[in-house]
């Protein structure tokens, strides 16, 4: 733990990138009070937190997590040393994924704490209190997004403030309650929710709006559904954002290209640059693309198509009739694409595609070629941003706060999969979702429906595993009704590897299911931490606020 608070006090600034999102403020006390000396200072300080230090986490261990032990993506056995573990929840604390996550997110926690405990006193006067909060507030909101990760993936970890004080003499961290973190999460964006100016978040920075959507999220994971509905509705009443294809000019796949970046749904994004190269940029296109016949689809040598889209998710899709969300997170034989490979009159994915023995391909935050993209995408690096919270998020949480509040669940306890709503104003915001897709409304709902709403929606963006994770109720140790869905779920590929002519609907599915237990539902912390602070393992010590 000392050793990442260290080594994220220390990081080199990084200059030169689009909007300066890579720009920030030295962080040793030598030259600190030298910098955030100007307003457009101030308002760049913040940036740093958007981008390079979520790298270790965005990509392969992003998608391991969310998508992968969630159900929604397979892979072979031996594919890759980072995904391999998460395909039958074998995960340890030497896994790299559990490492580049842990390691991530706490750089993100450690580049805020810099600039929450070094820029009120380096302000002069002459900058706008409103700049200044607005800085600190932005602070707040992405350490309390980091902290929200770390609490679902890990559960007890430790809440740190100052790091300087664990970088001289050896200290041990032990980890705070699950409680006390969804806590100190709240008051971070509490404080963001009061301090950040109103609006959308279309310049990449996020608005008090922004923070009390994600307010209202982690309210939900409570099971605060009072508190949840509060939040999510001052969002859809400030008139700030819109989904879109629906309320504003767009279309659900054009949300991931990099011509969605920072558009009217987008509440909190991460910013990449592929000007940077590896570790500036989003590497998620070279992770997933189709990497059959000769890395075409991305130009530029990567696209290792190192996941494939489940048969379970794929049936998902099919079931409801969802072919439009469908068409923007999965590829299958013959589809066509007209952002992708535009000099060339479009996309066309081939007959043989077969990632990971699906006989289809990933299309989600796929953008393709530097020509298609303005030369903004290099190898393992595209410019199109990452989605940590969506407004059609803030619809569907509000749908299930209605309904949560109206069915008495206590927190803790799962609320029934036979649940069901018919209240308006839920169906409304689902309703409005569906009509995106191409879906007709409902008169009512199930809970199960709602949540295979949120899946197909939200696929392909790491989040369905929190889901399920959550269905059998908030800080539960116990997860009876999430290990029933998941050990349905078709984790297998097919018998024809699809290259000759036949093969391409000729072949049967191979059935793999898998069945994990309470233990894997939180990622043990790594070992190379708790051989250095062995206090990590022991019991929780309630947080002092």
């Amino acid at each position: 733990m000392k050793k990442i608070i260290y080594s994220a006090l220390v990081l080199a600034a990084a200059t030169g990138c689009k909007k300066n999102f890579f720009n920030r403020a030295p962080e040793d006390q030598a030259t600190v009070g030298t910098y955030y000396q100007t307003t457009d200072e101030v308002q760049s300080s913040p940036n740093i937190l958007y981008a390079a230090p979520w790298f270790g986490f965005n990509g392969k261990a992003f998608l391991a997590v969310g998508d992968l032990q969630a159900g929604n993506a397979v892979c072979y056995a031996g594919t890759d040393g980072e995904f391999d573990a998460f395909r039958n929840f074998s995960q340890g604390n030497a896994t790299l994924a559990v490492q580049s996550t842990w390691n991530s997110l706490y750089t993100v926690v450690a580049q805020a704490n810099a600039l929450l405990n070094n820029l009120p006193s380096a302000v002069p006067g002459s900058v706008p209190a409103s700049v200044v909060n607005q800085a600190l507030g932005e602070a707040r909101t992405m350490r309390a997004a980091a902290y929200f990760y770390l609490v679902r993936l890990f559960g007890n970890v430790p809440i740190i403030t100052d790091p300087a004080k664990y970088t001289g003499t050896f200290q041990t961290v032990p980890t705070n309650p699950v409680t006390d973190i969804y806590k100190f999460i709240t008051l971070d964006l509490q404080f963001a929710e009061a301090n950040c100016t109103h609006g959308d978040a279309t310049s990449g920075h996020v608005s008090s709006e922004s923070a009390s959507g994600l307010l209202a999220k982690v309210y939900l994971y409570e099971q605060k559904y009072d508190s949840a509905q509060i939040e999510a509705e001052k969002v859809i009443n400030s008139g700030y954002f819109g989904l879109m294809g629906l309320d504003v000019a767009g279309s659900y796949t054009g949300i991931f290209e990099l011509a969605g970046n920072n558009c009217k749904e987008s509440m909190i994004a991460l910013q990449w640059t592929s000007n940077g190269g590896y570790g500036f940029g989003n590497q998620i296109q070279s992770v997933i693309a189709d990497g059959e016949n000769g890395n075409f689809l991305t130009g530029t040598g990567d696209g290792y198509g190192e996941l494939g889209p489940s048969w379970d998710l794929q049936d998902a899709f099919k079931n409801e009739g969802d072919s439009i969300r469908r068409h923007g997170c999965i590829m299958l034989p013959g589809e066509y694409y007209a952002e992708l490979h535009k000099a060339q009159g479009g996309y066309t994915c081939p007959l043989q595609v077969n990632e990971q023995g699906v006989h289809a391909a990933m299309k989600k935050y796929v953008v393709g070629t530097p020509a298609d993209n303005n030369g903004q995408s290099a190898a393992q690096a595209t410019s199109n941003n990452t989605y940590i919270l969506r407004y059609a998020d803030i619809y569907l949480i509000e749908a299930e706060a209605i309904m949560g509040k109206a069915a008495g669940v206590t927190p803790g306890t799962g609320m029934p999969l036979s649940t069901t709503s018919s209240d308006p104003t839920a169906l409304k915001y689902i309703n409005l979702i569906r009509q995106r897709a191409g879906l007709g409304g409902w008169t009512s709902f199930s809970y199960q429906q709602l949540l295979n709403e949120r899946r197909l929606e939200f696929a392909i963006e790491a989040d369905y595993w929190y889901d399920l994770q959550r269905i059998d109720g908030f800080n539960n140790a116990h997860h009876p009704v999430a290990i029933s869905i998941i050990s349905q779920q078709n984790r297998g590929d097919s018998n024809s590897a699809g290259t000759a002519a036949n093969n391409y609907t000729d072949y049967q599915r191979n059935t793999v299911y898998v069945t994990p237990t309470d233990a894997n539902f939180l990622m043990p912390i790594p070992a190379t931490e708790t051989a250095a602070d062995p206090t990590l393992l022991q019991p929780p010590v309630p947080y002092v606020f």
